[in-house]
């Protein structure tokens, strides 16, 4: 029988090995959790540090806290007292919060102290692009942050409790993203998922798994403005859930945060007859892929299909596309909310509705090319695994499902042989090169096109959460941190896609002659061709860390204080000028 936890509080001493090569010597207080069976950190503090490269720990110095002041051994026997900290970076982020309302959006729906933590990680996660968490302990010390007084892990773990509870603080936010949309809104809907080791998170399970890794996982769904290329709201689901069934509560939410006629766009998960009713009946428009294997497509494509080699069918921004439009009605059925005296229905039953919708047909001959390439191989794969020996019932369903349509297994004796089923194969070929978008707004096809490619803006919007704000994994263990994880994550991802357009809406000018004789100077124009060049040769990760070398150096004694600031380069205050931040 195992000892039973003392349930004593033990101190330890770790080493922490960091990005930059040196080395943190931790001082830890720990207590067994019985009930979650692993260590819980109380405390920690670094005592002292080793520079990359050596060996002997150097001491670091108790950190001071607000409105304490320097001891005599701190400051000079002149009473002389000065402060260096990084500053260029910062301001550019804080002026980011700024002018893109989100800090005023976090500040209006929690107190002081909430918001100033709030933006305190987000901004720590853009400025350092996603490193995790405890590293704020750290370089908080020589980064101005909103929340003055320090950030610990307990401190973000608490903060991550109350805002998963706090779900007036998430919505209302929301609210104030979408009520920045200026025209009518032209909203991406997607999901990703995100991996996780935890066993405890009720969400975490078994299902489609974008990353590929074998693990559980959350659904992250987002809805995403393509116009004004921000992200305005988001909500999580469990893993297993498909994305078919979740557009009812999306269209749900847009009408809590005050958008009630928007243009919604998805891709071919989403499709199903009900969330086409769900959209018609709420009066939203909708632009949705659709596969063109469903028969009253496929219908429409086999009687339409002599129409792809007329000239007029090429689509104008990519000849390689060919495109038609039918026009048809089309009947949905919808759950009645109230009783119909004048039918007889009752509530809840099943009623049907017409509605005119436009079926976007498109062939590609590259992309028929691809798919026959990516099928054959498909295929001679599953063959080769059956011949070796691997049951089909250990094929994943994917596979499962080619070898019931295109494969038959014959066995003579202990020798396995694989026959392709080649009508079923040209059947299943006959559509590829294919496409089909369905809209009740988009007349064009390539109008629908054009704004359908758009989409793929929210793809990128993912993968810079999972690769620049440490959205790859979950790491906590707790339903209510989870959430409050992700929508500081959110928030600093609204700070991350504004930052990203202001830098193509400044690059989108430089270069261009304005009229202005000042402006137009040819020094002025070789300047910004300079910057144009390094902006074109820079991440945004890469463009923060250049003004992070930006230090502010103040100095005060008895007599006098000064205070002075790095100097920069032409070109880099050009970047700041039209980026608005004061550099003076």
């Amino acid at each position: 029988m195992p000892a039973k936890a003392s349930g004593e509080i033990k101190t330890r001493v770790v080493r922490q090995i960091q990005k930059n090569g040196d080395i943190y010597i931790i001082e830890r207080q720990t207590i067994y959790d019985p009930d979650r069976k692993y260590n819980k950190v109380l405390s920690g503090r670094i005592i002292s540090k080793i520079p990359k490269g050596g060996d002997v720990p150097i001491p670091t110095r108790p950190k001071r806290h607000k409105g304490e002041k320097a001891s005599n051994s701190d400051a000079a026997s002149d009473g002389l007292h000065a402060t260096r900290s990084k500053t260029g970076m910062m301001d550019i982020i804080s002026h980011i919060g700024s002018i893109s309302g989100i800090d005023d959006a976090i500040y209006d729906n929690t107190d002081t102290g909430t918001a100033q933590k709030i933006l305190s990680l987000a901004r720590y996660l853009l400025a350092t692009n996603g490193q995790s968490l405890p590293g704020i302990t750290t370089w908080q010390y020589t980064h101005a942050l909103p929340y003055e007084d320090g950030i610990s892990e307990d401190i973000y773990s608490d903060l991550f409790d109350k805002i998963g509870r706090d779900e007036s603080l998430q919505q209302s936010f929301f609210a104030c993203r979408a009520a920045r949309i200026k025209n009518r809104a032209v909203l991406a809907y997607d999901s990703t998922t995100i991996s996780t080791y935890s066993g405890n998170l009720p969400e975490a399970r078994r299902g489609f798994n974008k990353a590929g890794d074998g693990h559980n996982t959350v659904k992250l769904l987002t809805l995403y403005s393509i116009e004004t290329r921000q992200p305005i709201a988001f909500t999580k689901e469990p893993g297993n859930l498909p994305d078919v069934i979740t557009i009812e509560n999306a269209l749900k939410q847009l009408t809590v945060i005050g958008i009630d006629n928007a243009e919604i766009i998805t891709d071919n998960g989403y499709y199903s007859e009900k969330n086409l009713a769900d959209l018609l009946s709420a009066h939203f428009d909708f632009i949705t892929l659709i596969k063109v294997s469903i028969g009253w497509v496929k219908a429409e494509l086999k009687e339409h299909i002599g129409e792809f080699r007329s000239i007029s069918s090429a689509c104008p921004f990519d000849v390689s596309t060919h495109g038609i439009t039918v026009m048809l009605m089309h009947e949905f059925t919808k759950n009645r909310k109230y009783a119909s005296r004048r039918s007889g229905l009752p509530k809840g039953s099943e009623g049907p509705f017409s509605r005119r919708i436009y079926l976007h047909l498109f062939f590609n001959p590259m992309r028929q090319i691809e798919e026959d390439t990516a099928f054959d191989k498909d295929l001679l794969e599953i063959k080769g695994y059956l011949e070796e020996g691997t049951p089909v019932e250990e094929l994943s369903d994917d596979a499962k499902s080619k070898v019931n349509e295109y494969i038959t297994i014959r066995h003579y004796g202990s020798k396995i042989t694989v026959v392709f089923n080649d009508q079923e194969i040209q059947k299943q070929k006959a559509c590829h090169g294919y496409f089909a978008l369905v809209s009740n707004c988009e007349k064009d096809p390539f109008e629908c096109l054009a704004k359908y490619r758009r989409r793929g803006t929210i793809e990128a919007f993912f993968e810079s959460g999972k690769q620049r704000m440490d959205c790859t994994r979950t790491r906590v263990w707790t339903t209510d941190r989870l959430r409050g994880r992700m929508f500081v994550q959110f928030v600093a991802l609204c700070y991350y896609e504004y930052f990203s357009d202001q830098l193509r809406e400044i690059k989108r000018h430089l270069t261009k002659a304005n009229g202005d004789p000042v402006h137009d100077l040819k020094k002025n124009l070789e300047l910004e061709s300079k910057l144009k060049t390094w902006m074109d040769n820079k991440p945004v990760y890469l463009m923060l860390q250049w003004f992070d070398t930006v230090e502010k150096v103040g100095v005060s004694s008895k007599l006098l204080s000064r205070r002075w600031t790095t100097e920069i380069t032409q070109r880099d205050g050009l970047f700041l000028d039209r980026l608005g931040v004061d550099h003076e």
